[in-house]
């Protein structure tokens, strides 16, 4: 009998297609690190149909993946093309594209995939991964000052998920960092209404306002801040620099001691209360507070230039002192800057000199009283005027002053090398500098000598230190030969008559019809300077005054004074140094106060050893005379040089007891008091100060003889 075989069942089973078996493989073996193998996997598949979707992206993945991104693109390509639908394609294509830094074209593969409206949960992951990788690269690029390439890449995170308020305020902060400041308000004022509760989106819109001077906005940003929980030492330091340009003093160092009680090591902090102790006159103070943010921060530049310009103020200054500081910030950080080649400028004798001006006060600032007579009337066929602004936030004055300028260049965001490099390319011929250690200042764009000639004028009244600065203009009456060349590193280039001329402020009132003490009976002194040039010498002389004339009154204008802290400091003050107070009139410096204060008093005094500048100019203008004290400095003999220019050189005395003699000879010759306000304004008007023609044709001389004297020394 036969045996019976064992049966078995046959199942039959689809074997996947080649092409899909081939593919696992490909992916197997690239998840095992086998790349090359992966790669002959898949071009197998190619060979078999060389537009295989999958394939293609696969392959291009790991090119990708292997550095060859430019291979890459094109199987990438086919991939998306073979399969539109599949939204991996379109990211991992527009990922490589970004590589190879194509972000036009990337861009343009997003815009035709958001229009696909892919919702699934792996592509909104895949989505979600590539912004925040963008936004990354994107912050790298932003602090290395690459604001184009970050812009692109935060522009694509925008397209990719246009809710992203993280995105539009970082958008918002290239735009101020580009100098848009329009932009830069619009999409962070849309970030905050798409997160309302993100403090530091009203921090940084602040700053807007801030640079726009539009204060009280910017104040109730940073307010809005700290209540939403960035109470931070960062808050409240930019807080206290708003309330601190608002004149409100008292707020502004209260909102800086918290800065530093949150963070005791934050040299700003430190900086911007020495900022606000200046501006009240409190100068030791000030003093004190830049040597504190000095101390956490040895290389914080501005601390050091407004150390500086504090001790120009200070009851102890000591002329030979400073110039040492000032040399020794030169040698610390100028010198090392300097840029050594030859240059390349055309010595064509008698040609067309382009000659640049550097300011951070391109703006409706004290500056340009002196500045703007003199840029409008230079002769552009001598001169080509370049201007670079890295002032802030622009207004009228602005849009006035470029109508004077051939060319305009904001520089406010640029770093000083690339600052440098631009005036270079421009073959500035002279630069000049407008700020010396003012706010704003470009001081370490001259270190770098981006021309072959510099020179500082207007904006300092001491020297820069700055080695690479060769002239400083001056005149006759402020620093006669021999007088104060041992004091600056620059040379002193003397101009025949005045280095600035004044320009009254078109809405100046009538000067008063009759002397003040016609009506009342009584001398009234008064002093419209900034009270920070009040030093405590120049207050005990007015206590003698006052003593010496019993019915004397003194009228001062003091920022703030409406505040009851502030007038109790000033009152203070004033008590320390024998003033007395029933005979002290003391009225807040305010726009409604500017230049009427001056129809309330018979003489001016100016203050000493920082004498007035442009408050002095008024002051005559508004035909009020005033009585200097002759120093042996620029800043000391800047009230003695503009009365004779006026022609009253009697008014500029030599001591202390003359200053003092002098006012009340005013109060007992009344007669010839009179006779000094009679046509005052009229004798300023025909004065140099306000010969604009002649001052810019000096100018235009002394920069020519400049060039001149620069050509033989390189002949040589």
């Amino acid at each position: 009998m036969a045996r019976t075989g064992r049966t078995q069942t046959a199942t039959l089973t689809s074997q996947p297609p080649l092409e899909e078996r081939i593919l696992r493989k490909a992916a197997a073996l690239q998840e095992a690190g086998r790349l090359r193998d992966a790669v002959q996997q898949l071009e197998r598949v190619l060979q078999r149909n060389a537009v295989h979707a999958e394939a293609n992206y696969k392959l291009g993945i790991i090119k990708v993946q292997a550095g060859f991104a430019n291979d890459a693109i094109p199987h990438l390509t086919t991939a998306l093309k073979g399969n539109p639908a599949e939204p991996r394609y379109w990211l991992s294509l527009t990922t490589a594209l970004l590589g190879l830094g194509r972000v036009a074209d990337a861009r343009a593969i997003l815009e035709r995939f958001t229009r696909e409206s892919f919702s699934d949960p792996l592509t909104l992951a895949t989505k979600t991964a590539l912004v925040g990788n963008l936004y990354q690269q994107a912050q790298g690029l932003f602090g290395e000052r690459k604001f184009k390439e970050a812009e692109e890449l935060v522009d694509i995170i925008v397209l990719l998920d246009e809710n992203n308020s993280e995105a539009i305020h970082f958008a918002g902060l290239i735009a101020a960092s580009t100098d848009r400041p329009e932009l830069a308000y619009d999409l962070m004022s849309i970030s905050i209404y798409q997160d309302g509760n993100a403090g530091r989106f009203f921090v940084n819109l602040s700053n807007i306002f801030s640079n726009r001077r539009e204060f009280l906005p910017a104040i109730e940003c940073l307010e809005k801040a700290i209540e939403l929980g960035e109470d931070n030492f960062l808050a409240h330091n930019n807080l206290g620099l708003v309330l601190h340009k608002a004149h409100r003093f008292e707020d502004a160092i209260r909102h800086l001691e918290t800065s530093i009680a949150l963070n005791a090591e934050c040299a700003l902090a430190h900086n911007n209360l020495g900022t606000v102790y200046h501006d009240m006159g409190r100068i030791e103070q000030a003093i004190a507070a830049f040597d504190q943010a000095l101390a956490i921060d040895p290389t914080l530049v501005c601390s050091h230039s407004n150390r500086l310009f504090s001790r120009l103020y200070a009851n102890a200054y000591d002329p030979a002192e400073f110039i040492a500081d000032a040399r020794a910030f030169g040698t610390t950080f100028a010198d090392p800057l300097l840029r050594r080649r030859p240059f390349t400028n055309d010595r064509e004798p008698g040609r067309r000199l382009r000659v640049g001006f550097v300011s951070g006060d391109f703006f409706e600032h004290a500056v340009n009283h002196f500045f703007e007579p003199a840029l409008r009337n230079f002769d552009k066929t001598r001169l080509e005027l370049f201007a670079y602004s890295n002032t802030p936030g622009e207004d009228k004055a602005t849009a006035r002053l470029k109508t004077h300028f051939d060319v305009w260049r904001s520089i406010r965001c640029l770093d000083d090398d690339q600052t440098a490099d631009l005036i270079e390319a421009d073959g500035i011929d002279i630069l000049v500098d407008m700020s010396g250690h003012t706010a704003g200042n470009r001081l370490l764009v001259f270190a770098r000598k981006p021309a072959p000639i510099q020179v500082t004028w207007l904006g300092f009244v001491a020297s820069t230190g700055v080695s690479a600065i060769d002239y400083r203009f001056t005149e006759g009456f402020s620093e006669p030969e021999g007088i104060g060349d041992d004091l600056y590193v620059e040379t002193l280039w003397r101009l025949p008559r005045v280095s600035a001329c004044y320009q009254a402020t078109p809405t100046m009132p009538a000067v008063a019809p009759r002397a003040p003490f016609l009506e009342n009976g009584h001398l009234t002194f008064g002093c419209f300077n900034r009270f920070t040039k009040v030093s405590d010498r120049t207050l005990q002389a007015w206590a003698e005054i006052q003593r010496r004339i019993p019915d004397a009154r003194l009228l001062l204008e003091v920022a703030s004074v409406d505040s009851d802290a502030i007038r109790a400091q000033v009152e203070q003050r004033l008590s320390d140094n024998g003033l007395p107070l029933d005979r002290v009139t003391l009225e807040p410096r305010l726009p409604r106060n500017r230049f009427v204060l001056n129809n309330r008093v018979d003489a001016a005094l100016d203050p000493f050893p920082y004498n007035g500048g442009t408050t002095s100019l008024d002051t005559l203008y508004m035909g009020v005379p005033f009585i200097a004290l002759e120093g042996d400095t620029f800043s000391s003999r800047m009230g003695h040089s503009i009365l004779n220019n006026v022609g009253l050189p009697e008014l500029s005395v030599p001591t202390v007891e003359a200053y003092i003699d002098l006012a009340v000879r005013m109060a007992e010759d009344r007669d010839w008091l009179l006779d000094l306000r009679d046509d005052l304004r009229g004798r300023m008007m025909r004065s140099p100060h306000m010969d604009h023609q002649l001052l810019s044709a000096d100018l235009a001389d002394a920069f020519e003889a400049m060039w001149r004297r620069w050509v033989a020394e390189q002949a040589d």
